[in-house]
């Protein structure tokens, strides 16, 4: 029964983080259909409609992690992936500036905070979920599973794309891929009805030691924990999002390779992300949870502005390819145990809570936002390498946040 309830949270998890992922994976393309009058700055307003969806996360983190704390974490996350259906829906549908003027935009833009609150509650629910189901043993192992499903999602909403770029005579084939969404999110809440509540929680409410208002614990006792959950959850958003949707923007605006090019490559780092991560997990489990991770954010500090020099210096598709499927082995040691990591934050009374604000509120803030930092940074700073300084520093706050939070490492 565990192990089914673990793979149907795992296609709901897929599902939800394929109809997040998609907007980011198309901002390129989307650029001059719904901000055409923005010249050159609609490739940014893109990039900071993908980072609004993130703003709104910390809001239905702490929503459904307080129904999730107090009601189930099944319930929870199963209603999450309900309510994101409508806005990925509407995004498929959506009239381009052309046709809608400035209500475009701004109907774009409230369907990303829509999508945002939703998600708010689905990465910890999924990792919290699937975790309170397996043995400690294997705890980094199954948080790899969540991660890989999620990045699986992204990766399949990217290879659709990808498709429907090589065929133009389909008109608006950007379009399917969001409607494509919608439907299987659909199939995926009808899936996910039938999960079986976790131990953890069951316990907690035969012992009647749920806790009346875990919004009110949270936010009085455990600030600090919310803090280092952001940290650690944002970098490892950095890391992923750097060496994809970054890359992607890198490929198109400074080696001129089309948008189908461009696709390809990101949709193929994707797929090698979905392999390494249940490699990293099995690894993680061999050495913990809190050392693996904290190692290989060391490996990123030392070693992100050489590979950044290295691939901006004399800049080549060769150079540009290898350094980012070096990032994603480090990337993807980082973040494919995070869900485990985040067991040891917070108590079960007000874990769903906790991990769920700390980590959308680090999402929201440096997480989503980190191609539009770095492409922010490599504007001002008329430097390429900028983004790696982003990193570097990004890294040693996630080391400090994991070494502080590794003393109450009991899964």
């Amino acid at each position: 029964m565990k192990n089914k309830s673990i793979a149907t949270a795992l296609v709901g998890h897929f599902c939800e983080r394929y109809d997040m992922a998609l907007y980011g994976y198309f901002s390129v393309m989307l650029a001059p259909i719904f901000f055409p009058k923005a010249g050159e700055l609609a490739l940014l307003a893109s990039l900071g409609t993908f980072a609004a969806g993130y703003f709104m996360r910390p809001v239905g983190g702490l929503l459904f992690g307080y129904w999730g704390d107090k009601y189930g974490r099944k319930h929870a996350f199963s209603l999450s992936l309900l309510l994101v259906i409508l806005p990925t829906l509407l995004i498929a549908l959506l009239p381009s500036y052309e046709y809608l003027g400035i209500l475009s935009p701004i109907i774009l833009i409230v369907c990303r905070l829509a999508q945002g609150f939703c998600n708010g509650g689905e990465f910890s629910g999924a990792g919290i979920f699937t975790s309170e189901h397996c043995r400690p043993q294997r705890l980094g192992f199954t948080a790899s599973l969540v991660a890989g499903t999620g990045i699986l999602g992204g990766a399949i909403g990217s290879l659709l794309g990808t498709i429907f770029i090589f065929f133009p005579q389909i008109s608006n084939g950007w379009r399917l891929p969001f409607l494509m969404g919608a439907l299987l999110t659909m199939v995926g809440w009808l899936i996910r009805r039938k999960m079986s509540e976790t131990p953890v929680f069951l316990k907690l409410a035969k012992n009647r030691k749920i806790i009346n208002n875990p919004i009110k614990e949270v936010l009085q006792t455990w600030k600090l924990n919310c803090i280092g959950a952001g940290i650690v959850a944002g970098f490892g958003h950095a890391l992923l999002y750097i060496t994809t949707i970054y890359m992607n923007v890198y490929y198109v605006k400074v080696l001129h390779i089309n948008n189908a090019k461009a696709m390809i490559i990101t949709t193929s780092i994707l797929f090698l992300w979905v392999i390494l991560s249940p490699i990293m997990g099995w690894l993680a489990d061999k050495f913990s949870i809190h050392s693996f991770m904290r190692f290989s954010a060391w490996v990123a500090l030392i070693f992100s502005y050489p590979l950044f020099w290295y691939f901006t210096r004399e800049p080549s598709l060769y150079k540009a390819l290898t350094v980012q499927i070096l990032f994603s082995f480090i990337g993807a040691a980082y973040v494919a145990p995070i869900s485990g990591l985040f067991l040891s934050f917070f108590p079960s009374q007000v874990r769903y809570t906790g991990v769920a604000f700390g980590v959308t509120l680090g999402q929201a803030l440096l997480g989503g936002t980190a191609p539009l930092i770095a492409l922010s940074l490599v504007n001002f700073l008329h430097d390429e390498t900028a983004p790696a300084i982003f990193l570097a520093i990004y890294s040693v706050a996630a080391i400090m946040a994991i070494k502080k939070f590794e003393k109450n490492a009991s899964y």
